[in-house]
């Protein structure tokens, strides 16, 4: 009777034993996401206050944002694992650009990969006030050597941050209307050969104005404008862009 105690015993605490040491490491995994998501989250407020002083519109700024935290967060594998919804359940719902702030706020639930208790999570919500750079002041040598703008990838530099070419404005449409859509160059659009799968089953895609591409996914690189202010001293072998020129006759 007092060994088939034992084994009753043994049969009900060891359970609960290991589900501890499980929850235990599960929980430092969980303070690993936040941290990963809060340095991403520090990136991208960091880089669109450095060029917010070249933007005005506030649609544009927290867009770069958005997609800035996604480059930096794209290689965490845990968002997927633990993140209700993955990157799709990040929400950047309440962020605000003010006249001097970007001000960048996300939630999400936390939910383990599995669970003696199915739906056991929490909400998490983090935020970052990065204050915009106004550039510098007082008297330099900006006529002689003026500010432009350039891209990491591009091989133009443009004279106004309003410049077509580094504005995105990214459209949802239906990939069934794709091949009728024309870009305001009046030029067909076809798929990125980046993110377009041959047989995507996906219903929408993502356009720009200006761009010949369309995508499945709003992350892609080719989605992307890193937009840097700098010296026309400093732009190397970059000429200038076609529309800047025009407007600039």
């Amino acid at each position: 009777m007092k060994k088939a105690s034992l084994t009753l015993e043994a049969a009900v605490v060891y359970p609960f034993i290991t589900a501890f040491w499980v929850y235990l490491l599960l929980f430092f995994r969980v303070l690993q996401i936040q941290t990963d998501v809060q340095a991403a989250l520090s990136y991208a407020g960091r880089e669109t206050a450095a060029i917010a002083v070249s933007i005005d519109s506030e649609q544009i700024l927290l867009m770069t944002a958005k997609r800035l935290w996604k480059q930096a967060i794209e290689d965490s594998e845990r968002i997927e694992d633990y993140v209700h919804g993955g990157m799709k359940g990040i929400s950047f719902t309440g962020s605000e650009i003010t006249d001097e702030d970007i001000c960048l706020h996300i939630s999400y639930r936390l939910e383990l990969p599995f669970s003696f208790f199915p739906g056991l999570g929490y909400s998490v919500a983090q935020s970052q006030i990065c204050h915009k750079w106004i550039g510098e002041t007082g008297e330099g040598t900006e006529s002689e050597d003026p500010y432009v703008y350039i891209t990491d990838s591009g091989t133009a530099y443009h004279t106004t941050a309003s410049c077509h070419y580094l504005d995105l404005s990214i459209q949802t449409v239906n990939l069934s209307d794709i091949a009728a859509r024309r870009n305001r160059d009046d030029h067909k659009y076809y798929a990125c050969p980046h993110c377009v799968a041959k047989n995507t089953t996906q219903k929408e895609v993502y356009i720009t104005d200006y761009g010949e591409l369309y995508h499945t996914d709003e992350a892609c690189t080719a989605l992307r404008r890193h937009i840097r202010m700098v010296h026309l001293s400093e732009v190397g072998s970059r000429k200038m862009c076609s529309k800047c020129a025009q407007e600039s006759e």
